[in-house]
């Protein structure tokens, strides 16, 4: 007699369930990931920039006689065809008092994973409407556009963004993420009282809070060097306060430090491009992809006047032409 009963199913493996579970699960997320990457390239692009920029040195630049009259003529135009991937940005630090306490050139190059800083010592000696005025004067004057104008001609570069940044920023920021580790180059005592600045710390490496951290970097008169020692310190604390600020233990801050970002910074620079710019500088390192520099001169009272060939050898640095720049491009004044 045939047998009726039923056929047993083969039971499966708890285990067997769920790594088909788990892979399902990964082969979703992998596609995911793929589908928001291609997006992200889409609309995160490089910003686009002119790839040559033109020239028209003015006549004996770097040559002017003290009556202002030109010893000789330079040639016409020179065109240069910019590196691709080699962005600039002008940074400038504005006091409450008004004019620029700090200007810096910074380049970023994308495609080899360096940045490099350089400091523009707010004494340095330029042309402004036909007399000779330090560079700091010019953004009381005409705001950063005429900053920018004014160190574009004078050192031959292109300026694609800037960014200024009221050093109450500084102040924001610190307190915020608690404080900042900083090796304090020199004993400072300073006070000024028109300006509310009271500045008091031993030299060393300590935490500083808020209100030390904006003495720090005004300090002028706290070297032999005044301005020259300032912007060495200027550029070696933000360094340490952005390396202390973009941490895993401040990202709950994110929404506050944005919050200060709005308040104290102005920028030409879009959204996209920013996001383009952090996305390209995720897993540099610092001390070692972040070169810093100052113009090379001369302090002779009442101004910093810019050795030519010095300057010329460190434009040439920063990489951001196929070419060589001739010193015809610079713009430099001297007496």
């Amino acid at each position: 007699m045939a047998s009726t009963a039923k056929p047993r199913r083969r039971r499966r493996s708890p285990l067997l369930r769920l790594v088909k579970v788990l892979y399902l699960m990964l082969v979703v997320l992998s596609m995911l990931v793929v589908v928001s990457y291609a997006a992200f390239r889409l609309l995160v692009r490089p910003p686009e920039v002119a790839n040559q920029v033109v020239f028209t040195p003015a006549p004996a630049a770097s040559g002017q006689g003290g009556d202002g009259a030109p010893d000789s003529e330079t040639g016409g135009a020179q065109v240069l065809t910019r590196r691709e991937g080699v962005y600039t940005c002008l940074l400038v630090g504005v006091a409450d008092m008004g004019g620029s306490d700090t200007i810096m050139l910074g380049t970023f190059d994308t495609q080899n994973k360096t940045a490099s800083l350089v400091s523009i010592p707010r004494d340095t000696l330029v042309l402004r409407n036909g007399y000779n005025s330090k560079i700091n004067a010019t953004y009381s004057s005409g705001g950063v556009e005429l900053v920018r104008q004014t160190v574009s001609e004078m050192l031959g570069v292109p300026i694609d963004f800037y960014v200024t940044i009221n050093l109450n920023a500084f102040q924001a920021i610190v307190d915020e993420i608690g404080g900042v580790w900083f090796d304090v180059p020199v004993d400072m005592n300073y006070e000024d009282p028109y300006q509310n600045l009271y500045i008091h710390i031993q030299a060393g490496y300590q935490k500083l809070n808020g209100q030390q951290a904006v003495g720090v970097v005004r300090c002028r008169s706290c070297y032999p060097s005044a301005d020259i020692g300032r912007v060495q310190t200027q550029r070696d604390f933000l360094s340490a306060l952005v390396s202390q600020t973009i941490t895993l233990s401040n990202v709950t801050k994110a929404t506050s430090l944005i919050n200060i970002f709005n308040t104290y910074v102005e920028s030409d620079m879009p959204l996209d491009t920013m996001i383009y710019f952090a996305t390209q500088a995720v897993g540099m390192d610092l001390d070692t992809n972040l070169s810093s520099a100052t113009l090379p001169g001369e302090w002779i009272s009442p101004y910093y006047e810019l050795d030519d060939e010095a300057v010329l050898e460190l434009v040439n640095s920063l990489g951001i032409y196929e070419e060589p720049v001739s010193i015809e491009v610079l713009n430099i004044r001297h007496p």
